[in-house]
């Protein structure tokens, strides 16, 4: 069996990573956005945050 806090503090890693991972995605949307209006094209810009439990 697995000791809790182990499996805790790799879930927990787990969860920073994706957390950068969404910043990163956050920041190239936005860059493709703007890319997207110099183009003339209009992009709608994420507005709204899901967080899952």
């Amino acid at each position: 069996m697995k000791n809790p806090y182990d499996v805790l503090r790799a879930k927990e890693q787990e969860l920073i990573k994706v957390r950068k991972e969404m910043d990163a995605l956050r920041i190239a949307a936005r860059l493709l956005g703007a890319e997207d209006k110099s183009a003339g094209e209009v992009c709608q810009p994420l507005t709204r945050v899901v967080e899952m439990p």
